[in-house]
């Protein structure tokens, strides 16, 4: 955490330069009539906050990312970046090819859609198409491949930069399973702490940088849209007046608004204090005054608005917070989410430990993967932010992954070598086709395109809890995260006996003194696993988003 205060400038530099001109958009949106309350993590039920929701997603990932998390960074920025890709898609009249992958998919949607640049490309609501092809991603977690080096076409920002698409798209999901030229920035954090730089973040800073533009872009173009349909004909000009990228520092945000929303850290006291600081110079800012006496530069105004997003994220942490002191009454214990806590910090510790004393391999890398995600997902988790289950996804095939490199090293290195491998290989060479229910409901959290079904999923996080009730619509995501932890923890101890059976046991020990003693956690995970099991053909039901695009799914 002390490293974060020293996160290579490299790194920030591109992210907040793509971040530098969304102050126009938050004006439109405010104009627009997006909730200036909203829930930083809701995608919103109009679609002006749904827009607002996509810019705040860029401020979540750029948070995790400068917090040394570049993979759960990548978890929200994927999932964004197939969301636009779609909209950008059903703009430019581009159709999924049967047979075309996604990423090569979401290379021609943006490059028909960006052509003309700022001119808006824009069809009628009502637009049907021929059957059997649409503008929909063909997302499959459990089946993704490998993803080829294609580049695909590009899409010019500014005068003298380009980016492309195919490429971001193919460099994100090999990340996110464990592959490619950004694992080692996953070591770093994990087993190096943060401690110097980076030659990975760097390199996945700036092509995270390259999707926030393109999101951004894609929003504004919407935002432009909506205002022409609201008759604010001056407004798309306003949107278009700054360069997208703009040069706003390469300083890390304070940790103030990195830092995980617990009581003892991102909720203490102190930081509340300066979070209502700083949406109080906001919304002063937003209002056309000037609360410091002078214009701000621009890394102050980009600071500025990503500390405004982590002030009402704090804000909706203690309502939050405070809707369960009610409910609860005498039962509630503030003391109980720092308990939840030491689980998360000590699996995730382990893991990094691991991936120490295995080194640059496979089952180091996979280690490292796992140590990261389950920082990531804890984080998304204490925000309420469905993100969470998308990063759980990634870790339950990372678990999987060091599982059978601890079992079946043969096997583990064919699946390795193997360019048609998918994630659910991983998942069944390590023996887990119990957790099938599970797979299927957190893959489609990994995802954010026509094609998803959320409701469905979260049925299943529902209904695999112990004794459901009522109150499991409240309890899936931390469900599902405990029980993703408690197979870590499990993993990590199966590993670290491989190189050391005295280093076994010490992490068994440290387990059980958390859990309640030796045999509990093994216990507890078969009954998780035979209760998932049972929901093995839950149906996942309806698409989760609706719109004009849905008839050309």
């Amino acid at each position: 955490m002390l490293n974060i205060n020293n996160f290579p400038s490299s790194a920030v530099q591109p992210v907040l330069a793509s971040l530098s001109s969304v102050g126009l958009m938050d004006v439109a949106l405010r104009e627009l009539g997006a909730k200036t309350d909203r829930f930083p993590a809701h995608y919103g039920s109009t679609w002006v906050d749904h827009l607002a929701w996509g810019v705040d997603s860029c401020f979540s990932a750029a948070r995790l990312l400068f917090s040394g998390q570049a993979i759960g960074a990548t978890v929200v920025l994927r999932s964004q970046f197939e969301r636009w890709t779609e909209n950008a898609a059903f703009n430019a009249d581009v159709t999924h090819i049967e047979g075309e992958s996604s990423a090569d998919f979401a290379g021609r949607a943006w490059h028909e859609c960006h052509k003309t640049y700022p001119f808006r490309m824009r069809r009628p609501a009502d637009t049907t198409g021929s059957e059997g092809r649409g503008h929909s991603i063909e997302g499959d977690w459990d089946n993704e491949p490998h993803a080829d080096g294609a580049m695909g076409p590009p899409v010019n920002i500014g005068e003298d930069h380009r980016v492309y698409p195919t490429q971001i798209l193919n460099l994100m999901s090999e990340f996110l399973h464990g592959r490619g030229p950004w694992v080692d920035a996953v070591q770093w954090e994990a087993g190096g702490l943060l401690d110097g730089d980076s030659m990975s973040i760097a390199k996945a800073a700036e092509c995270l940088a390259d999707a926030v533009t393109l999101i951004v872009r894609q929003i504004r173009l919407c935002l432009a849209t909506l205002a022409e349909e609201s008759d604010r004909n001056l407004m798309p000009e306003f949107l278009f007046s700054l360069p997208e990228r703009m040069p706003a520092g390469g300083v890390n945000p304070p940790l103030d608004y990195l830092i995980p929303l617990v009581p003892t850290t991102g909720l203490s006291s102190d930081v509340l204090a300066e979070m209502d600081r700083v949406l109080a110079v906001y919304e002063a800012t937003m209002k056309g005054k000037r609360p410091a006496g002078r214009l701000f530069r621009d890394d102050e105004l980009t600071h500025l608005h990503f500390g405004a997003r982590r002030a009402r994220a704090a804000k909706c942490a203690v309502k939050a917070l405070e809707m369960e002191r009610r409910d609860l009454g005498d039962k509630f214990n503030i003391d109980a989410v720092s308990g939840r806590e030491m689980c998360y910090i000590t699996a995730a510790e382990m893991a990094g430990l691991l991936s120490v004393w295995q080194g640059n391999t496979p089952a180091g890398r996979a280690a490292a993967t796992c140590s990261s995600l389950m920082r990531s997902a804890y984080w998304l988790w204490l925000e309420d932010d469905d993100r969470a289950l998308g990063a759980l996804r990634c870790l339950l095939e990372q678990c999987a992954r060091m599982k059978v490199w601890a079992t079946k090293p043969e096997k583990a290195e064919r699946l390795e070598s193997s360019s048609s491998g998918t994630p659910k290989d991983w998942v069944n060479a390590a023996g887990w086709r119990r957790l099938t229910a599970l797979n299927r409901a957190l893959g489609e959290f990994a995802h954010a395109h026509a094609k998803i079904r959320w409701d469905g999923a979260r049925e299943i996080l529902w209904n695999i809890q112990r004794g459901g009730s009522g109150a499991s619509i409240h309890t899936a995501r931390g469900h599902a995260l405990d029980a993703l932890t408690s197979l870590l923890m499990v993993e990590c101890i199966r590993s670290a006996r491989v190189l050391s059976p005295a280093i076994g046991d010490a992490f068994e020990g440290i387990v059980n003194d958390l859990v309640g003693g030796p045999g509990k956690l093994e216990s507890e995970l078969e009954d998780f696993l035979n209760r998932t099991l049972s929901h093995k053909n839950h149906p996942l039901g309806d698409y989760s988003f609706q719109g004009p695009a849905a008839s050309r799914r």
